[in-house]
């Protein structure tokens, strides 16, 4: 008797709809954790947008010498102190939740010579 040989190359329906099931298993679980893991990313960037405008604040305080309780503004206005126009910011900064948005910041100086910087929303 002759055999014949066959040529067994691939995957069964079987064994393809089980990985696809697999696969769905799967993105099932990572889509939520990678959802989170977005949004908890976008607060911290928030919260560097925020730091980094202080700190902008902070060194025109000190470079100006601000003796009294100063606005400052974020924007390109033409007036107050502009962080932007003076050379404390590259840009505007942007948020990624704009309910947390800044659009200027109060700094005030302390007895001991230290400022106090307020972020204000708008």
């Amino acid at each position: 008797m002759r055999t014949i040989l066959k040529n067994e190359k691939g995957l069964t329906l079987v064994e393809l709809l089980a990985v696809i099931v697999i696969v769905g298993i799967i993105a099932a679980i990572a889509v939520p954790a990678i959802g989170a893991t977005i949004k908890n990313a976008e607060e911290k960037s928030d919260t560097a947008t925020d730091k980094m405008i202080e700190e902008a604040a902070l060194r025109y305080a000190i470079d100006e010498e601000v003796s009294t309780a100063t606005a400052v503004t974020l924007s390109n206005a033409a007036t107050g102190a502009d962080l932007v126009r003076e050379g404390y910011l590259n840009a505007i900064p942007t948020w990624n939740d704009t309910a947390k948005a800044k659009n200027g910041v109060t700094i005030t100086p302390q007895a001991n010579g230290t400022y106090t910087v307020t972020l204000t929303s708008g």
